[in-house]
């Protein structure tokens, strides 16, 4: 016989299961578009007449947009709600999305990823807090990456379908990936439900922080076009006003949201988890927009797509795992093992030379750092109680996409220079140690109860 609680529980969970999904269908939507551009790139950049370096300078755009979103889609999700915002996000990249296949010029195709990038970040720390709010006792860390898998799941997508056509015209991937978010948004706001109350208003004052910072945007932006005056590094002067919002945004952002990022003895856990997500989401996002690329340097170039397949779909499985072991035994030893899995994969990758091995090793890379990465965005919202979460998983969002800014960037200048694929790989080792230091630190802390 049900019990009254137990009947009381099902519509609950019934709610928890469609949340998910739609979650999970947002993030297949972010992995299309966001490897669309990666699969694109080799097509794209010839046909508008795109050097490597700029190129990789409008791969970044999007990831510029990305932080910039987080940090608003993550203020406005304690604010407002999880639902409404995340609706405006999946319409707005939806939008810019199918702007993208318009594009003629790098102005054009700048202006349509940054805005992409805008509804991609404000997504992120929304499905973040949604997978810490509607996740049974015990299973954050499997919730959250079953949500998240969606992303390589998409991007798989799209390699598969350009290893299947390779002939086919780079618009329709963008045609695909616009469509299918504006169909999506009417279902959000059908099927999910709330799972926040709006929290109180920041105080009137906390508006002047914001101005107070000003100067910092000056002098990030004359420290970039200095920077840019050094050799190989011409391009950050046309990134310059962009790159410079970065810094002072999320400045900015710890400033007037000190009290949820580092009230209540979570300074350090926040700290951690930026150190963490940081040169995580810089090998992830190199990889992800200039994998293509480097296996076509190493020789294989019908092989291209294939090896990105390889790398999106080893990167499910290896989040579904992760993410259970997680909720098994922990943060601390599957995400040290997921670490140490990534250093290793990525010597070996680059000192690879036979296909077999390429695509295995890409497969092991896209294994570890999604899957770390995916079981870090679980577990990272349940650092901050309900009432800062959106704000929390946002600045890690935000500390994280600024990594993945640089990734595209560090790539395309290192190849600009005449590096080879090995080296740029190579290059990445060091940031997946530094990644590990952090993830031990971080789980040496109590664990947090909210």
């Amino acid at each position: 016989m049900t019990t009254g609680s137990q009947a009381a529980r099902r519509p609950a969970m019934q709610g928890g299961a469609i949340t998910v999904l739609l979650c999970f269908l947002v993030a297949v939507l972010e992995g299309f578009d966001i490897q669309a551009m990666g699969v694109a790139a080799p097509k794209l950049g010839p046909e508008l007449g795109l050097a490597k370096a700029v190129l990789g300078e409008a791969l970044a755009a999007s990831n510029i947009g990305l932080v910039l979103g987080a940090v608003l889609g993550g203020w406005l999700a304690d604010r407002l709600g999880r639902k409404a915002v995340l609706i405006g996000a999946v319409l707005g990249f939806g939008g810019f999305t199918l702007l993208t296949m318009f594009a003629h010029d790098f102005s054009m195709l700048f202006a349509a990823r940054l805005g992409a990038g805008l509804g991609f970040g404000a997504a992120l720390p929304n499905i973040m807090a949604l997978a810490a709010e509607v996740a049974p006792a015990g299973k954050r860390g499997s919730t959250g990456t079953m949500m998240f898998c969606g992303m390589p799941l998409g991007g798989g997508l799209v390699a598969l379908v350009s290893w299947l056509n390779p002939h086919l015209d780079w618009r329709h991937l963008f045609l695909i990936g616009g469509l299918a978010p504006l169909l999506l948004a009417p279902l959000i706001l059908v099927l999910m439900k709330e799972t926040a109350r709006p929290a109180p208003s920041p105080a009137k004052g906390a508006a002047w922080t914001w101005l107070g910072l000003i100067p910092l945007y000056g002098l990030s932006h004359l420290a970039l076009t200095w920077l840019g005056g050094l050799p190989g590094l011409g391009s950050l002067r046309g990134l310059a006003p962009w790159l410079a919002t970065l810094p002072t945004v999320i400045i900015a952002y710890m400033v007037v949201n000190r009290a949820a990022l580092f009230g209540e003895r979570r300074a350090l856990p926040s700290l951690l988890l930026w150190a963490v997500f940081f040169p995580t989401l810089l090998i992830l996002y190199l990889v992800l927009n200039w994998l293509p690329t480097l296996v076509i340097a190493k020789g294989f170039a019908p092989q291209a797509s294939l090896a990105s397949a390889c790398f999106n779909l080893a990167s499910v499985v290896g989040a579904l795992i992760l993410g259970r072991l997680v909720d098994r035994f922990g943060l601390r030893w599957p995400m040290i093992a997921g670490y140490v899995g990534l250093t290793l994969s990525l010597m070996l990758l680059a000192r690879a030379d036979g296909l077999a091995a390429v695509l295995a090793l890409s497969g092991a890379v896209g294994f570890f750092v999604l899957g770390a990465n995916y079981a870090l965005y679980g577990a990272a919202a349940s650092y901050y109680p309900a009432q800062a979460r959106g704000r929390g998983s946002g600045a890690a969002v935000a500390w994280g996409r600024l990594g993945a800014v640089v990734g595209p960037l560090v790539g395309g200048q290192l190849l600009q220079a005449g590096d080879s694929a090995g080296s740029v790989v190579a290059a990445m080792t060091p940031l997946a140690l530094t990644a590990l230091v952090g993830i031990v630190l971080l789980t040496l802390l109590e664990p947090p109860r909210h």
